[in-house]
């Protein structure tokens, strides 16, 4: 989901909403401090690099052309596990956290913007000597990715764009369930941290497989999302460094080859809205849009396998040599 996406379900709530009792308030799960979740949650291939003033846990694996994955917001490079799986077979995977998340964490000099984290890239596949790659990126991760595919089109060989945001996101409340409704509502008894039956509902309302959404990933939501939840300040460094009103000016200036893939069930970003203008929008001379069945906003979890089948012919045609 894209920053401050929960806060903003929350704020559309209405007034019915607001009333529910939080009688039933649960009780605040245990934060892990920094080497408990480095302990629980890196992977065989983690590896931690400072780059740009800040600590960036990144993984690589596989050998071939190079594919760069960017992740959204409130997740991590474990968005990316069932798809690195099978890219890796033909390609260089690398995937990494983005600051405030995951095991990178918050960064100690409070800049999130997108000259950050383009820099960032730069560092990370300098430090990796990749020179070309494609870049595929989801929900928020459009953001950046778009920004970057605009400021170095030397770099990205092809981009891959699934369900972002083309600009200011608006929230229908009519469309959350009353079970998201509820925890939104308890959340608001305790806003220095969020329960796993919040981050339960709110995966839930983002696919359309709740066998998706196991007690593995509810738990690792809830720990990792702790950790940048300890400072509000953070929150809001991240709010306040990023806008995605800039998207369809960097969209207009993309000329790599770029599939768009999008959920015909995203209720966040519409294809109606988001995807249709997406294309639009685009300046590259190849680009194409997609669309998938069943498959709802968090399409790396909800559809993996389905999303692949239309992103490999297209990563095989692009990908550098």
């Amino acid at each position: 989901m894209r920053g401050a996406t929960a806060r903003s379900l929350a704020r559309g709530l209405s007034l019915a909403v607001l009333a529910v009792s939080s009688a039933t308030a649960q009780p605040e799960p245990r934060h892990l401090d920094d080497a408990a979740l480095r302990s629980r949650y890196a992977l065989a291939r983690s590896r931690f690099a400072e780059i740009d003033g800040e600590t960036v846990h990144y993984a690589a694996e596989g050998k071939g052309p190079a594919i760069l994955l960017v992740h959204g917001s409130f997740a991590s490079l474990r968005q990316w596990d069932d798809w690195t799986k099978k890219l890796a077979r033909h390609y260089r995977v690398v995937r990494f956290d983005q600051s405030p998340a995951g095991l990178s964490g918050p960064s100690p000099t409070g800049d999130y913007s997108i000259e950050h984290r383009i820099r960032v890239i730069d560092g990370l596949m300098d430090k990796l000597k990749i020179k070309r790659f494609v870049m595929i990126a989801t929900s928020s991760g459009g953001l950046p990715a778009a920004a970057y595919a605009a400021a170095r089109p030397r770099s990205v060989q092809a981009l891959i764009l699934n369900n972002i945001a083309t600009g200011p996101v608006k929230f229908d409340p009519d469309r959350l369930s009353p079970a998201l409704r509820a925890a939104l509502a308890e959340d608001r008894a305790h806003p220095g941290w969020h329960s796993p039956e919040y981050w339960r509902e709110i995966l839930l309302a983002n696919v359309t497989d709740p066998s998706r959404i196991t007690p593995e990933l509810v738990q690792q939501w809830t720990d990792l999302n702790s950790r940048p939840l300890r400072d509000p300040a953070v929150g809001k460094a991240v709010a306040a460094s990023t806008s995605f009103g800039r998207t369809p000016d960097d969209l207009r200036r993309i000329t790599a080859p770029t599939l768009l893939l999008w959920s015909a069930d995203d209720h966040e970003t519409t294809l109606d809205r988001d995807g249709k203008q997406a294309l639009e929008l685009l300046g590259s001379t190849d680009k194409s849009l997609e669309v998938i069945e069943n498959c709802g906003h968090m399409m790396p979890f909800d559809c993996p396998d389905r999303a692949l089948d239309h992103i490999l012919p297209f990563v095989k045609r692009t990908a550098a040599k």
